[in-house]
C-alpha cells in the first residue's frame, strides 16, 4: 500500500478526484438545503423532493466514476513526460549515450528537467568520447617506441659478445624511445584534459601567465644557451580559462625552444587591442617547409625528421578555438629563419 501511494500518478489522481468530486457534492448539498429551506412545510415541496431525490442520488453516484477516470487520465498526462525521462534513463547504457529525451513541450518545469538531462548526457558522451580517443591514440602512438625498446633489448640479448659500447649505444636508443613515450603520454593527457574540461573564463593576468610559462621554459633552454625573452605590458587583465591557456602557451614555448638553434633567442610577445589579446612566440630555428605547413595542425602529424609528438600545435589550436579565438603559424619556409606562432583570443564578457 505504501508503494502504491508513493506513485506520483496515484497521488495526483486522488487529489484530482477530490478536487473534482468534493465541490460537486458540496454544490448538490447546498442546492438541496436551500431548496428545502425555501419550501419547507409545503406538501408540494415534500412530493417534489421525494420524486427528485432518487435521480439526484443516482447522478451523484454516477459522477463518482467519471470524476475518478478523469482524474486518472489527467494525472497520466501530467506524469507522462516524467515516465519518458525514466524510460530513456533506464535504456541508456555505455554504448548508447547518443540517445536523448528531446522533450520540448509540456509544462515548463518538465521541459527544463528534460533539457538538463540531455545536457548531462552531452557531457557524459563528451567524456566517454575523450576517454575512448585517449585509449585509441595512446595505443597507436606508443606502439612504435615500445617496439623500438623491445627490438633494442633483443639485439643486446642476442649479441654474442656485447661490449660496453654496445650496451651504451642500445641504452641510448632505449632512452630516446622512452623519452618519446613520456612526451606522448604527457601530450595525450594534456589534450584529453583540455577537451574534457569546460572552459571557466575568469579575469586573469595574461602577462603574468606568459612570464610564468617563460620561466619554466628557461630551465630547458639554458642547457643549450637559448634565451627566452618576454616582451609586453607588465600586466594584462583578460578573461581566459587559465588552466588550458597556460597549457597551450607552454606547448608553444617548449616547441620554440626545442627547435631554436643554440645561442639564439626565443621571443614571447604579449599585446592587446580593443577586441583581442595575442601572444606571439618567435624562434629562429629551421622553419617549416612550405609543403608541411598545411598539415601542422593535424593531430599526430610530424615532419619528415619525426621530431615532436604532433600534438603541441593541435592542442594550442583547440584551446584558441575553445576561447573563440584562433592560432596562426607564419614561417618563410625552410630558410632557417624560424617561425611566428600567434595565439589570439577575443575579449570575454568579464575582461
Amino acid at each position: 500500500m505504501k508503494r502504491v501511494w508513493g506513485s506520483l500518478r496515484v497521488q495526483l489522481a486522488v487529489f484530482g478526484f477530490l478536487a473534482i468530486y468534493l465541490p460537486l457534492l458540496l454544490v448538490v448539498a447546498v442546492s438541496v438545503a436551500v431548496e428545502a429551506e425555501v419550501v419547507v412545510g409545503s406538501a408540494v415541496a415534500d412530493e417534489a423532493v421525494s420524486q427528485r431525490s432518487p435521480w439526484l442520488t443516482i447522478t451523484v453516484i454516477a459522477l463518482g466514476p467519471v470524476a475518478a477516470v478523469s482524474a486518472w487520465w489527467l494525472a497520466g498526462r501530467a506524469v507522462r513526460p516524467i515516465d519518458r525521462i525514466r524510460r530513456v534513463a533506464e535504456d541508456i547504457e555505455g554504448s548508447d549515450l547518443a540517445r536523448r529525451i528531446g522533450h520540448r513541450h509540456g509544462p515548463t518545469e518538465v521541459a527544463a528537467l528534460a533539457a538538463a538531462f540531455d545536457a548531462m548526457l552531452d557531457r557524459l558522451q563528451q567524456s566517454a568520447d575523450t576517454q575512448r580517443r585517449l585509449v585509441e591514440e595512446a595505443s597507436h602512438e606508443l606502439r612504435t617506441p615500445l617496439a623500438v625498446v623491445i627490438t633494442t633489448a633483443d639485439v643486446v640479448l642476442a649479441h654474442p659478445d656485447p661490449t660496453v659500447d654496445v650496451y651504451r649505444e642500445n641504452t641510448e636508443r632505449i632512452k630516446v624511445a622512452a623519452e618519446r613515450m613520456h612526451a606522448t603520454i604527457d601530450e595525450l593527457l594534456a589534450d584529453a584534459r583540455s577537451r574534457a574540461r569546460t572552459l571557466d573564463r575568469r579575469p586573469a593576468d595574461l602577462a603574468a601567465i606568459v612570464r610564468d610559462v617563460a620561466d619554466q621554459a628557461r630551465e630547458l633552454a639554458q642547457v643549450r644557451a637559448v634565451d627566452v625573452s618576454v616582451i609586453g605590458p607588465a600586466t594584462l587583465a583578460w578573461s581566459v580559462d587559465e588552466v588550458t591557456m597556460r597549457r597551450a602557451l607552454a606547448n608553444l614555448v617548449d616547441n620554440a625552444v626545442r627547435f631554436a638553434p643554440d645561442d639564439s633567442t626565443v621571443t614571447v610577445s604579449v599585446a592587446a587591442t580593443e577586441t583581442h589579446a595575442a601572444v606571439t612566440i618567435t624562434d629562429h630555428g629551421p622553419g617549416i617547409p612550405a609543403a608541411d605547413q598545411p598539415h601542422i595542425l593535424e593531430r599526430f602529424w610530424t615532419s619528415s625528421d619525426g621530431a615532436g609528438t604532433g600534438l603541441g600545435l593541435p592542442i594550442a589550436d583547440h584551446v584558441a578555438r575553445a576561447h573563440g579565438g584562433h592560432l596562426t603559424v607564419v614561417s618563410p619556409g625552410s630558410s632557417g629563419d624560424g617561425c611566428d606562432v600567434t595565439l589570439a583570443v577575443p575579449r570575454g564578457r568579464e575582461s
